[in-house]
């Protein structure tokens, strides 16, 4: 037997070499008319069946972007209520978050003498990231927040609700908790 004869389709094969009472009457790669391998025509059909109807559930999902933009959304705003709060504890000053259906911005008691104004009930001063742009957001097309509201974060990290209030922002909701400023997400 030569090197090309062990590694031809078949000469692999372990038991017997003339069909027995198990495999008599099985059609193996050896008895197709003209010897060459391939699909039937059956398993290509069943392949391009199972393959349209996996790209028909999977495909709603990469081109409807509203989840992924209403949970970035979500995140966001959760992000810049903690960071308000982080603000408000780090300076001494009160911190207003105000959430509208469309947008947040966060803003600052003035300073006066190297301290906050309590009397200052504008906060007008914008709360600054790192990099110094101001902490605002606007929410992408068909993404809302419910309620509108306007939380202040006091020096101790508190607000002044009265009660915890739940955010929604699309289908995602969080907590924030009125006593400790806590900002609790699922």
């Amino acid at each position: 037997m030569s090197l090309v004869d062990v590694f031809a389709p078949g000469s692999l094969r372990t038991g017997p070499q003339t069909p027995g009472p198990r495999t008599a009457g099985v059609a193996g790669p050896e008895s197709r008319i003209d010897g060459a391998g391939g699909f039937t025509v059956v398993e290509l059909v069943v392949v391009l069946a199972v393959v349209g109807i996996l790209a028909a559930l999977a495909a709603p999902r990469f081109f409807g972007e509203q989840p992924y933009d209403d949970r970035a959304w979500f995140d966001e705003v959760a992000g810049s209520l903690r960071y308000a709060q982080k603000v408000a504890v780090a300076s001494g000053c009160s911190v207003r978050v105000t959430l509208t259906a469309t947008s947040y911005q966060l803003g600052q008691q003035a300073a006066l003498g190297g301290h906050c104004d309590t009397s200052d009930g504008t906060y007008a001063t914008a709360v600054r990231l790192p990099d110094g742009d101001p902490v605002t957001g606007a929410a992408p097309d068909g993404a809302t927040l419910a309620p509108a509201v306007t939380i202040v974060f006091d020096a101790l990290g508190g607000t002044n609700l009265g009660a915890d209030q739940v955010v929604t922002v699309g289908v995602h909701s969080l907590t924030i908790q009125a006593r400790t400023g806590l900002v609790v997400t699922p």
